[in-house]
C-alpha cells in the first residue's frame, strides 16, 4: 500500500512522511533544517527590511536602507550590519547614517560597527550611500548582528555599463534634448505631478498597517486615478481597509499623502482599476469640483510602433522614496485571447516593480500605457518581500510567512485603450468591481486513458489510513481526505507515474471550513518533491511545488470568479513535460512552465488555513496521456 501521505509537524515516523504545512500548503513551508536549528537562532523580536535602488548606472550614487524594528518585549542592541561582499566589489560606500566605525570583515562581507539601541516597539533606519563602480547583477544578503545572533534579508541591484548623466535641475521640468532622445523631447514638460503613490492600509491581527504600495496617474482634475487592480485589491492573507493617495509636489521629495480614495472600476483580468478621491487624511469629504488636480492627456496606444520612445514615471517601491523616471522603447506586442494582438506592450525599459500602475507616456507626453506587474511580460524577480503576519502559524513573523512583494522588475504595459471603457464608466459614476480572473472557457482534455478510478473498489491502490491529525481513505464510493489541524495539508498518491499526464477529478466539500484548499498533485518523487495544482473554498487558485521540503509558488494565490462556492467542481490539472495548467469546470485558470520535475506519481491533496475539520470528497479520478 502506498505510504506517500503528507501530514503532521515533525519528521521521524517510518514510512509516512511528516512535515509542517503552512497556510494553504504554498506560502513559506518550514523546512526540517530550520526546525532543527541548522541556521542558528535569530535575535528574538528583531525585524529587518533591506531596500536598495534596483537599477543604477556606473558612477551613479545610490542608497541601501535597512529598516530595523523590535517587536519583542526586551531591548535589543545592534552591533553590526554586514553588506554583501559582492556588492562592495562593484560599488564603494561613501557615507553611513547614523555614523559607523566601518570595520571590514574580509572573510564574508563589509561589516559596519554600531551601538544602536532598539527599545521594545521601536523602529530605526540605517542608510548606506554608495557609488557604483563596475557593472554587474548583484544579489546577496544584508546581515544584522545582535550579540551572537544575526538575521538576514535579501537584496539585489543591477549596475549597468553606462556612465550616469548629471541630474537636470528639477525646476526645469524637462529632459535634455539630443539626437539620441527616445522619450519626451525637449520643450515638453515631464508630467510628473500627475503621478501619485497609492498605499494600501491592510488589517493584520486586528491592527491597520501599511501593506503595499503602487503608482497611479491622475486622469481628471476632479480626482479620478488610473492604476492596477492588484494595487487596490485585497489578497488571500491581507484585507485592504483604505487606500492612501500621495501627491507628487516636487521630484526631490517623497509624495505628500493628502487623500483617501475608493475604487469605482476594477477589472482583475486586465489588472486595471480606476479610483476616486473621496476624503482628506482626516476623513473629511472633498469637493471634487474644488480639487483641480494636475492631469496628463490620454493618447492612442494603437498608434505605437516598434522603436517608439516611452517615458515611464512612478514610485519604485525599493531603494528610494521619490518619483523615478525610466526611458525605454516599444520592443514588441503580446496577444491575449479576447483582447487582441495588443494585450500588452513590451518595452526595453527595466522598470522597478513599485512603478506598477503608474504612467507610461509617448513622445507627445500622452498617457499610452500602464506598467503592469501582473501578467505576461513580467520578469518576476521579487527584490523585497515583506512579511506582515504569522501566516504559517509557527509563532514568528519572518521570511517563511506569506509576504507582501514590494519590488521586482517588469517590462510590460497595459495599453491605455484597454482602460478607456473603465475610465468612461468611472466618469459616469458607475461602480463595478470584478476582483477575480474569469478564465478561458472550453478547456476539455482528451487522449488515451492511462488510469481511472471511481473509488468503488477499496483495493484500487490508494492509502486507507487514520492519521494523528486527519486521515485518508475510501468512503461511500468516494475518496476522502480529512484534515483535523489548522494550517495543515495531507496528500495521497497512487501507483501511476507519468511525464505527460492530464488529470481530472470531481471534488466536493463533505465538511467545509470556508477557506480550505484541495486539488491534484503530479510529478511526485517523494513526500518533499512534487507539483500541486489547487483551488480553495473561497475562490482562489494556485500552482506551486514542494522542492526539498520547501514550498515555492509558481502561480501565486489568485481569486477567480470562475470557481463556484459551495458546489461540486471538476478539476483538471495538466502536467505535460515542463508545462503545468489548471482548469475548473473546463475553464482554464492558469498556465506556467517549470523545469524542476520531469515526471513522477499523481495524487490528491487537501489542506486547511486557520480552521480545521476539513473533509474533501473526490470521485471519478482519470489520468490521460495528452
Amino acid at each position: 500500500m502506498n505510504q506517500n501521505v503528507k501530514s503532521g509537524r515533525f519528521a521521524n515516523c517510518g514510512t509516512i512522511f511528516l512535515v509542517v504545512a503552512c497556510g494553504m500548503g504554498i506560502m513559506a513551508a518550514i523546512g526540517f533544517g530550520v526546525l532543527w536549528g541548522v541556521f542558528g537562532p535569530e535575535p528574538e523580536g528583531l525585524t529587518i527590511v533591506a531596500q536598495v535602488t534596483p537599477l543604477v548606472n556606473v558612477q551613479q550614487e545610490f542608497q541601501i536602507t535597512v529598516q530595523l524594528g523590535n517587536t519583542g518585549s526586551k531591548p535589543l542592541t545592534v552591533t553590526q550590519i554586514k553588506l554583501p561582499r559582492a556588492l562592495l566589489e562593484n560599488a564603494v560606500v561613501t557615507g553611513v547614517d547614523p555614523s559607523s566605525s566601518g570595520q571590514r570583515d574580509e572573510t564574508s562581507a563589509t561589516a559596519y560597527g554600531f551601538s544602536l539601541a532598539l527599545e521594545a516597539g521601536e523602529n530605526r533606519t540605517v542608510t548606506f550611500i554608495l557609488t557604483a563602480l563596475t557593472p554587474g547583477d548583484i544579489s546577496g544578503t544584508v546581515s544584522v548582528v545582535v550579540g551572537l545572533r544575526s538575521k538576514q534579508d535579501d537584496l539585489r541591484v543591477v549596475i549597468t555599463n553606462e556612465v550616469a548623466d548629471q541630474p537636470t535641475p528639477a525646476a526645469t521640468l524637462m529632459i535634455a534634448a539630443d539626437s539620441q532622445s527616445t522619450a519626451i523631447p525637449a520643450g515638453l514638460a515631464i508630467p510628473y505631478q500627475a503621478v501619485v503613490e497609492i498605499t494600501a492600509i491592510v488589517e493584520v491581527n486586528g491592527s491597520d498597517l501599511r501593506g503595499w504600495s503602487g503608482s497611479g496617474t491622475i486622469i481628471s482634475p476632479d480626482g479620478l486615478i488610473l492604476t492596477n487592480a492588484h494595487v487596490v485589491l485585497s489578497d488571500r492573507y491581507y484585507q485592504v481597509k483604505r487606500l492612501e493617495v500621495g501627491l507628487t509636489t516636487t521630484p526631490e521629495q517623497p509624495p505628500e499623502f493628502k487623500y483617501y480614495a475608493e475604487p469605482l472600476q476594477v477589472d482583475a483580468g486586465l489588472d486595471l482599476a480606476v479610483l476616486r478621491i473621496t476624503t482628506d487624511m482626516n476623513g473629511n469629504p472633498v469637493d471634487p469640483g474644488q480639487l483641480n488636480l494636475p492631469t496628463v492627456p490620454m493618447g492612442d496606444s494603437d498608434l505605437l510602433q516598434l522603436g517608439d520612445g516611452l517615458t515611464i514615471l512612478g514610485y519604485p517601491g525599493i531603494g528610494g522614496e521619490t518619483i523615478t523616471l525610466t526611458d525605454g522603447k516599444v520592443s514588441g506586442f503580446t496577444s491575449e485571447s479576447g483582447l487582441g494582438n495588443r494585450a500588452f506592450i513590451k518595452t526595453s525599459a527595466t522598470i522597478a516593480g513599485g512603478n506598477s500602475g503608474g504612467l507610461a507616456a509617448n513622445q507627445q507626453g500622452e498617457l499610452v500605457g500602464v506598467p503592469t506587474q501582473v501578467g505576461y511580460g513580467g520578469q518576476g524577480d521579487v527584490v523585497d518581500c515583506r512579511p506582515l503576519a504569522d501566516t504559517n502559524g509557527d509563532g514568528v513573523i519572518d521570511n517563511r510567512d506569506s509576504c507582501v512583494p514590494t519590488g521586482g522588475f517588469i517590462n510590460a504595459l497595459r495599453p491605455i485603450n484597454l482602460a478607456k471603457q473603465l475610465i468612461d464608466a468611472a466618469r459616469r459614476g458607475e461602480v463595478n468591481i470584478s476582483p477575480g480572473i474569469s478564465g478561458q472557457a472550453g478547456y476539455q482534455p482528451s487522449g488515451e486513458v492511462l488510469f481511472s478510478d471511481d473509488f468503488s473498489n477499496p483495493q484500487s491502490g490508494w492509502d486507507n489510513n487514520l492519521l494523528q491529525h486527519g486521515g485518508v481513505g475510501y468512503n461511500e464510493n468516494e475518496y476522502w481526505i480529512r484534515v483535523d489541524r489548522p494550517k495543515y495539508f495531507i496528500f495521497s498518491t497512487v501507483e501511476v507515474s507519468a511525464a505527460d499526464a492530464v488529470i481530472t477529478v470531481e471534488a466536493r466539500m463533505q465538511a467545509a471550513t470556508g477557506s480550505g484548499d484541495y486539488g491534484v498533485i503530479c510529478h511526485a518523487l517523494d513526500g518533499d518533491n512534487f507539483y500541486a495544482l489547487e483551488i480553495t473554498e473561497d475562490g482562489y487558485f494556485a500552482i506551486w511545488m514542494q522542492q526539498n521540503g520547501q514550498a515555492v509558488a509558481l502561480y501565486d494565490w489568485t481569486y477567480s470568479d470562475s470557481i463556484p462556492s459551495r458546489q461540486a467542481v471538476k478539476i483538471t490539472a495538466a502536467c505535460s513535460g515542463n508545462n503545468l495548467s489548471l482548469a475548473v469546470n473546463d475553464i482554464l485558470l492558469a498556465e506556467v512552465t517549470d523545469y524542476t520535475f520531469g515526471s513522477g506519481r499523481v495524487g490528491l491533496l487537501a489542506g486547511t488555513m486557520d480552521t480545521s475539520g476539513l473533509i474533501v470528497a473526490f470521485d471519478n479520478f482519470v489520468v490521460r496521456k495528452p
